[in-house]
This record gives structure tokens, sequence and C-alpha cells, in this order.
């Protein structure tokens, strides 16, 4: 939920996030997007310590793999938690399905480093640039 720090509005962001991208053949798109969104989201999201996430597709760029998705945490331990543990033990048809149509994955878990906490949300117009030219 949206939150205003003065005129702005902010978002509560976790301090870190999972960074998981996929490929997979156009023809499995749209039973992958349906496991991805309707159930693997739903299901992680249940997990204490998850904060949000975010899918996106590739629009352009070379090297990239074409399914992004974006998972806030409150820290790592969420991935080693009991609740985690048992949905990857227990993977239903559909992600069987879907996990053998991947062409390509990529994963990454990235600590925040900065600003400590939430979200930098310089709205001041002030850029050391500027500062520069009018100096």
């Amino acid at each position: 939920m949206a939150e205003r720090n003065g005129s702005h509005p902010t978002i509560p962001v976790g301090a870190t996030v999972l960074v998981v991208t996929m490929d997979v053949d156009p023809e499995d798109e749209a039973e992958f997007n349906k496991w991805y969104n309707e159930q693997h989201l739903p299901e992680r999201m249940e997990i204490p310590g998850y904060v949000s996430a975010r899918r996106f597709k590739l629009e352009e760029g070379d090297g990239a793999l074409t399914y992004l998705c974006i998972w806030e945490l409150e820290d790592g331990s969420p991935l080693q938690s009991q609740m985690y543990q048992e949905q990857n033990a227990d993977p239903t048809a559909l992600y069987l399905r879907v996990n053998q149509t991947i062409k390509a994955r990529t994963r990454g878990l990235y600590r925040q480093i900065f600003p400590e906490t939430g979200a930098f949300q310089d709205h001041t117009g002030f850029h050391p640039r500027h500062q520069e030219i009018s100096a």
C-alpha cells in the first residue's frame, strides 16, 4: 500500500531482492505465464518475509532472457524457511510440465546496499551536474 512522504507517494520495499530470469519457447508461453501468475506468485507470497513480486517481459536487449521476476524480500531468510522447503518438495503437475519447457534460467539473491532502507527518491531537483553548470 502506498504511503505519503511529503507530496510523493512511497511504497514499502524489501531490503533484499531475488531476481529470476527465464526463457521459454513462444508456444509454451501461455502455460508458463498461467503457472507463474496463477500458481507460483500466490504460493510464494504466502511465505512470511516475501514483500512483493513483479514480472516483466523483455522489450529490447541483447543477451537478456525474456522473462524477469523481481521478488522483494525482507531478507534472505524466507528461502530457508520450512514453508519454502515444503513448497519445493511438493511440486504441482502444472509446475512439472512448465519446468520442462524452461530453456534457460538465472537466479540471484541481492542485498540492498544503498540507501540503507527504503528506496532512493530524490525529488529535490538537485544533481551535481546542475550545480557545476550554474556555479
